[in-house]
């Protein structure tokens, strides 16, 4: 009998199927998993392929308890359409939440901790006294992601348009981002922008290049990055706020996403301002895939609990191309 940790998110998908035991352990690697861009149908392909992928010829009641973690779930309308969709594909006993909070479980566990993530969007997610989910902040591109990729990126190509209408000489990092689109002018921005597919992946994009180029010393380009730092920030302030009863004395954080890993200057600047601003934050890493880390919250939902080589056989699980 198994247990299965689906997680999708923007750009891809991961699914662990296991035993409790660890004896046979499975994974997958899929597209897309955010169901606010998919449509039903391609949702309920999405799972009824993982499923089949994963089974191999085995039924679906061989799978006791299953949690599956999507961006865009976070609503209770389309977290009541993908149950549809997973019982309608014949599993009966399962969790649905969002990407973000099956990250947050990956690295704190049953712990409270505070989950920033920042990758082509931005989000923060913590778990209260009453060990509920919270959301700060992860409303999409068009009302918040503060930040984020897009964020860094979007201001970056409203910064090349501004000089234009300034009728200034285009900076480096202007010069830099036709560069790395391959345009001969900053108007060609707005086209590309807009006739995109998906639009906030395209502005994203650029986002890795800000940083280097702010860590270069190019002074636009550290003006966008030192504003993104800031409003992470501002996001667990908030969370912060959040707290009821007794302040700890240091809050548990975990940094995520592309924008914040352990390298970037964003995080850098976070945790420096994070400083100054007399927040006592303990940083923690993560060492569990969340799709393995559903595989550990359906064992504890199932009443069992997982042997710790079941665990360190997780943490190493690789996802094939």
């Amino acid at each position: 009998m198994y247990y299965l940790g689906v997680d999708g998110g923007g750009t891809k998908t991961t699914a662990v199927l296991s035993d409790l035991s660890g004896e046979t352990v499975r994974t997958i690697k899929a597209g897309v998993g955010n169901i606010a861009l998919l449509d039903r149908g391609s949702t309920a392909h999405l799972i009824r392929s993982i499923l089949r992928s994963l089974l191999a010829g085995e039924k679906t009641d061989r799978i006791l308890r299953a949690t599956f973690g999507f961006a865009g779930a976070g609503r209770h309308e389309e977290k009541e359409m993908v149950s549809a969709l997973i019982r309608a594909a014949g599993i009966q006993n399962f969790t649905v939440m969002t990407d973000a909070e099956i990250l947050h479980y990956a690295i704190f566990g049953e712990q409270q901790g505070m989950l920033i993530s920042a990758g082509t969007g931005s989000i923060c997610v913590i778990r209260n006294e009453q060990s509920k989910f919270q959301q700060i902040g992860g409303w999409g591109y068009l009302l918040g992601d503060e930040g984020s990729g897009f964020y860094i990126g979007n201001r970056a190509i409203k910064q090349a348009l501004l000089e234009i209408v300034a009728g200034e000489k285009p900076s480096r990092l202007t010069n830099e981002l036709l560069l790395f689109y391959g345009l001969e002018k900053p108007e060609n921005l707005i086209t590309i922008t807009y006739s995109s597919i998906n639009p906030p992946k395209l502005v994203a994009s650029c986002a890795r290049l800000v940083c280097d180029l702010a860590e270069q010393g190019e002074p636009n380009a550290q003006k966008i990055v030192e504003d993104a730092a800031t409003a992470l920030l501002n996001l667990a302030s908030l969370a912060v706020k959040q707290y009821q009863g007794e302040k700890p004395a240091i809050y548990k954080v975990a940094l995520a996403g592309s924008i914040l890993k352990e390298s970037s200057i964003v995080n850098h600047l976070f945790k420096k301002r994070a400083a100054e601003k007399g927040l006592h934050f303990e940083y923690t890493r993560q060492e569990l895939p969340p799709s393995a880390a559903g595989v550990l919250y359906s064992i504890k939902t199932d009443g069992k609990s997982a042997p710790a080589s079941l665990i360190e056989k997780l943490k190493g699980i690789q996802f094939a191309e």
